[in-house]
């Protein structure tokens, strides 16, 4: 056991209590919470971690939603048009994999974990980042993609994701989780989605799946028209649009699914408050939607939305605290100290029950993932967590199921 006494925690509970001068006692789950005076007392045996006095403690971040197969990407791919990105990622796409070797992936999640990111959802496409993703020393949920639309191919693309999901499978442990993402509604036939969808009920699989990204994908679902029957002409002779919003949310009515963009997105009410979220990549729309995810206007359906950095495809950084920093001027309709705390919990609290694991709080039995930080100035106790968003850079020690990263 061990005990460890930050000067502040930001317990990110759902109130966004904070304490001071409290103590963790901890092995890979957190045992308790009390002075440190009170936890020598009753526990003696357990070691002191020595940090220094003005620390900050807080969960580990989670970042759902990366594409680390694409950690190449230097100026390759068009900003600023969805439909021009998508041309560019077509053409660049495996020669950027092909560049994206172990030593680059590991070397992009060591910058997470320097950040406090512990828990990352992996999209793979090509199954290239299985190897890196395993030695790494993050909690990997690890979400074997499946796309194809046309219906010519679909048994070849089922064969190509099973070799990929089953070598996945080969390394359940705590730590490295398999899942499925489902690419998109403009990318993936209706077959594909009932097969990706029953393999995931089977297994216990969480889902993921790009939805509503942007305007050309709103107008191709809603209205059958727009720039994607040019696009997608490359792989089909005549290509249509499978599903309306409805029709492809339908889908995935009784399934865990975290649902990546939402930009467009109308029918909230199809949503199931306790299977569905909704994963905000701020940054990652400004660059290719010219919009973004109207946050505050949507907070009131009560659908959980947490935060996700997506990949250096569509993002400068893959840290949190980047993208929270980037959320605070981006949304400018809300009042800074409030969303700071909002901003913090939806790469902690809200992540985590998005993605079902018991993480997400510094709380009595919780999973001992946290992190430590230098403790900001603040010029009150209420700008601490505004502060700890603007100051932070990296973390001055980072546990995992109560271990100690190396960093």
């Amino acid at each position: 056991m061990y005990i460890i006494a930050p000067k502040i925690i930001f317990t990110c509970d759902n109130d966004f209590n904070i304490l001071q001068d409290k103590a963790l006692l901890f092995n890979e789950k957190i045992l308790q919470i009390d002075t440190l005076k009170n936890l020598q007392k009753n526990y003696p045996q357990a070691q002191l971690i020595q940090i220094d006095e003005n620390s900050l403690l807080l969960p580990a971040f989670i970042n759902p939603h990366t594409h680390l197969e694409y950690s190449a990407n230097n100026g390759n791919l068009i900003f600023g048009d969805f439909l021009q990105w998508l041309d560019s990622i077509f053409n660049n796409r495996f020669v950027l994999n092909e560049k994206a070797k172990e030593k680059l992936i590991l070397k992009n999640i060591h910058k997470m974990l320097k950040s406090g990111t512990a828990t990352i959802g992996e999209i793979s496409s090509f199954g290239s980042d299985l190897n890196p993703c395993i030695r790494s020393q993050a909690r990997i949920i690890f979400f074997n993609e499946i796309l194809g639309s046309n219906e010519n191919f679909i048994t070849e693309k089922k064969e190509d994701f099973l070799q990929r999901y089953e070598k996945s499978l080969m390394q359940k442990n705590s730590k490295f989780i398999p899942a499925i993402s489902v690419h998109s509604p403009y990318s993936t036939h209706p077959e594909l989605v009932k097969f990706a969808i029953q393999l995931a009920q089977k297994n216990n699989n969480l889902i993921s799946t790009h939805f509503l990204e942007s305007n050309h994908e709103n107008n191709w679902l809603r209205f059958k028209k727009g720039g994607f029957k040019k696009s997608l002409s490359k792989f089909a002779k005549n290509p249509m649009s499978f599903y309306t919003p409805q029709s492809f949310l339908e889908f995935f009515k009784n399934q865990r699914t975290l649902f990546t963009h939402c930009v467009y997105l109308k029918e909230f009410e199809l949503l199931d408050n306790n299977l569905h979220s909704i994963t905000h990549c701020a940054m990652s729309n400004k660059f290719l939607s010219k919009k973004t995810f109207k946050l505050k206007q949507n907070l009131k359906y009560g659908i959980n939305i947490h935060l996700g950095t997506d990949g250096l495809s569509s993002n400068t950084s893959l840290s949190m605290l980047d993208e929270m920093r980037a959320n605070l001027l981006i949304h400018n309709d809300f009042e800074l100290e409030k969303f700071a705390k909002i901003l913090i919990l939806m790469a902690t609290n809200k992540a985590a029950k998005a993605l079902n694991l018991n993480l997400g709080e510094i709380k009595k039995d919780k999973i001992a993932d946290f992190s430590i930080f230098t403790l900001p100035n603040s010029a009150n106790f209420d700008q601490l967590p505004l502060q700890f968003i603007l100051q932070s850079k990296e973390v001055l020690k980072l546990f995992i199921e109560g271990k100690e990263c190396k960093l």
